[in-house]
């Protein structure tokens, strides 16, 4: 690790350093210049820092403890990329304030592969999880790297479905990679660090602390070639990846909900305010990059009798119970199970709680 890379690293173990302080103490010195052998010599750090955090740095100037971090850090198999690594991530340059540093545990060869970041709701509604479900699978096909902030809802379903299908996925966290947030997806992390990739651009012991989320946002954007918001309430935190990604250049999808469903109000106001693409299928992402597909067979070309056209058309919309589509079709129950096996069988619906189904 060079000296460059050293002073990044030891000024991350100051959690009250904000991003702009610490590049302005990177740029109070030179190039290649030690920091801590020159930190208490420099009359310019006494207008960046407050008198308490410029004593608490100057407690911990000692070789040993930048040392004693780093190779704690090694131990616990956490590669740390800063922005003067060749691994990092070029799309990630684009940015403004990007990262001087990513903490890294898993396959840091994503790190510059395709990818599309997916983000919503934390309390998707079932059309949300299955409409979120679809597009991570399609896109997974077509070999994409899903991102996302390994939060509740949407972002654990994106997360969880690129593994349950082979494909890859990145988490970026708000906190340190020794608070894993929130704490019932440790699991989920810890099976993401087999093959996947977990990150975060805050040293490993930083605590998760709420300012520290929306920021998080600006990465998973900019790691991306575009972001998709699968279902989003009016003050979700998924709307500030879209306002990044749209100044950063990355192209904004929103899959459409019911006008009269809170769970959706934020992404049927972005497609309205023309600040997303409306999408209707994982299609139009994978058409609008020129991507490949795997898929090996193309729904629209299985026939359909006027039964199950009727099922489709009447589970369109919403989810529908078993007993209401009985009601509706007239069928009788031994033929409907059957027939609602082979459009589950053929991806065209699927079966939810309470033996419920809504088309997917």
């Amino acid at each position: 690790m060079t000296v460059d890379e050293k002073n990044i690293v030891w000024l991350d173990l100051f959690p009250f350093l904000t991003y702009h302080k610490k590049v302005k103490i990177l740029e109070s010195f030179k190039a290649g210049e030690d920091i801590r052998s020159k930190f208490r010599s420099n009359p310019i750090l006494n207008t960046i820092l407050a008198e308490e955090e410029y004593n608490k740095m100057c407690a911990l100037l000692d070789p040993s403890y930048l040392d004693n971090a780093i190779q704690k850090f090694t131990r616990d198999n956490i590669i740390i990329v800063t922005k003067y690594d060749p691994r990092y991530p070029e799309l990630l340059k684009e940015i403004p304030n990007a990262p001087l540093c990513l903490y890294c545990k898993g396959n840091i060869q994503l790190l510059n592969t395709f990818s599309i970041g997916v983000v919503g709701t934390r309390h998707p509604s079932e059309y949300g999880i299955v409409v979120t479900k679809q597009y991570v699978k399609e896109l997974c096909d077509s070999d994409v790297t899903i991102v996302s902030g390994l939060a509740s809802g949407v972002d654990t379903i994106a997360h969880r479905t690129a593994l349950e299908n082979n494909g890859k996925t990145i988490a970026v966290l708000a906190g340190g990679l020794y608070h894993i947030y929130p704490a019932f997806n440790i699991n989920l992390a810890k099976q993401m660090t087999e093959n996947n990739l977990i990150l975060s651009e805050n040293s490993p012991d930083t605590t998760p602390q709420s300012y520290l989320f929306p920021i998080r946002n600006r990465i998973i954007a900019g790691l991306s070639r575009g972001v998709l918001i699968t279902e989003a309430g009016k003050k979700s935190g998924s709307l500030h990846t879209a306002n990044y990604a749209n100044d950063y250049n990355r192209d904004v999808f929103a899959v459409p909900g019911r006008i009269n469903s809170p769970m959706s109000s934020g992404t049927n106001q972005l497609i309205k305010e023309l600040s997303a693409h409306i999408t209707t299928s994982p299609d139009d992402i994978i058409n609008s990059f020129q991507l490949n597909t795997k898929k090996s067979e193309d729904n629209s070309a299985i026939q359909l009798d006027i039964r199950e056209q009727s099922i489709l058309n009447y589970i369109m919309t919403e989810k529908k119970t078993f007993q209401e589509i009985a009601d509706y079709t007239g069928i009788k129950a031994s033929e409907l199970n059957a027939i609602l096996l082979e459009l589950e069988m053929n991806g065209l619906i699927t079966k939810l709680a309470n033996n419920s189904y809504i088309m997917s």
